[in-house]
């Protein structure tokens, strides 16, 4: 049998190379979590990236669609405006019937009373 002292020096190397063997084992276990954690960080990164630049470009788009929208909505309204002007001009009395016609068909959709108008007849 092993003299006390020899058994408490060999216990004591035993748990001093358990405690760096577990010191060890939780290093490598951080940083694997700190790798798989960036690695989840750079791949979250570019495709909130990527989503940013595909809204910027549908935005640059539409944009551009507005405007050309706009401007043809421009170019119809001065071209409308023209050829009403030019049939003032040209028929003036076509124009004055139309307008007559336009009044009758608006007061043909007025609802019709039954005391002619007035309350209390």
């Amino acid at each position: 049998m092993k003299p006390f002292s020899e058994t408490a020096s060999d216990a004591r190397a035993k748990a001093s190379e358990l405690a760096e063997k577990t010191a060890e084992n939780a290093r490598l276990t951080a940083e694997a979590a700190k790798a798989r954690i960036q690695d989840g960080y750079g791949r979250a990164r570019a495709v909130t990236e990527d989503f940013a630049a595909k809204a910027s470009e549908q935005a640059s788009v539409a944009r551009e669609a507005a405007g050309e929208v706009y401007e043809k909505g421009k170019v119809q309204a001065k071209r409308a405006n023209s050829k009403l002007k030019d049939a003032a001009e040209k028929q003036p009395m076509a124009l004055v019937a139309g307008a007559i016609a336009i009044g009758a068909l608006l007061g043909s959709l007025l609802p019709k009373s039954g005391s002619g108008g007035r309350k209390g007849d």
